[in-house]
């Protein structure tokens, strides 16, 4: 994307780090050199040359803290931007759309492969596994991730699909602004039947288990978020409603191990995390 900085951060933290422990060490060497080359009784006081150590050494740690939180921050937007460009670039950009309801969408269980079958415009037949659409609601680790960008390219050639995953790529970007990584929220084991009565509709305290992640950190940055910036409250609304309109569908299908892997996407996570959030699971 055009304008977005995406220097390697990676190679920046380190610098940083090092910068600030070098830095410590040279100021603690230098404030003991000092204070031991005071005449006895007549320079400053212990108490004094503790603190002349320890309050430039706190401002050291939180400047290296704040330089790796923005680094993270940088490194996961432009790990979104560059896999969905990736994915864009290779894509042929061809519509797809679902089979029709009287052709069976999903085989027999003794030969379950985990797929929806897809027609492209010109009838030819294109495949969309689930495979692939939980592959790419977890968006790909890098521009290198081959599996996870051609993944994201045919899961992108859909309509619906491609709308959920812009959205849920928005709401990425935003969360990571704050800090807020997906991959640092560890929700708690998925259980598949309240994920699949969620799909069905089923609201309520047999349901509130879908919404796992439980970083009281993260809720509190996010519901301030959405309660005082109105683009992200909305970003956040639309990604909700698209993410639970397309639940259906796919818990229809899907076994419990898959929709146990849905539920460890970053997408599910951020959806888990918002509506927690929000009060849905209240």
């Amino acid at each position: 994307m055009a304008g977005l900085d995406r220097r390697d951060a990676a190679g920046e933290g380190p610098k940083a780090e090092v910068a600030g422990a070098v830095g410590a060490v040279l100021w603690v060497a230098a404030i003991l050199g000092w204070w031991l080359s005071q005449p006895e009784g007549q320079g400053p006081g212990l108490l004094v040359a503790v603190l002349l150590i320890v309050v430039p050494l706190a401002l050291i740690a939180g400047l290296v803290s704040t330089l790796r939180t923005l680094r993270e921050v940088r490194a996961e937007t432009a790990r979104l931007h560059d896999a969905l460009d990736a994915a864009r670039a290779a894509s042929t950009a061809v519509p797809v759309r679902p089979a029709p309801p009287s052709e069976p969408m999903h085989p027999a269980p003794a030969e379950h492969q985990s797929s929806l079958e897809l027609e492209d415009a010109s009838d030819d037949g294109a495949e969309l596994t689930i495979e692939d659409f939980l592959r790419a609601l977890n968006f790909p680790d890098s521009a290198d991730d081959v599996e996870g960008i051609e993944a994201l390219q045919r899961v992108l050639n859909d309509h619906e699909a491609a709308r959920l995953l812009r959205a849920a790529q928005d709401v990425l970007t935003l969360l990571a602004q704050d800090g807020i990584i997906m991959d640092d929220l560890v929700p708690e084991p998925p259980r598949p039947d309240q994920w699949r009565r969620f799909a069905a509709g089923e609201r309520g305290a047999a349901t509130a288990g879908v919404g796992a992640i439980r970083d009281r950190a993260a809720l509190t940055a996010t519901a301030t978020r959405m309660r005082e910036d109105a683009v992200f409250r909305d970003a956040a609304h639309h990604f909700m409603r698209t993410f639970d309109r397309s639940l259906p569908a796919f818990g229809e299908f899907a076994t419990d191990t898959e929709l146990e892997i849905l539920a460890e996407t970053r997408s599910a996570r951020a959806f888990m995390l918002l509506a927690r959030a929000g009060g849905a699971f209240d």
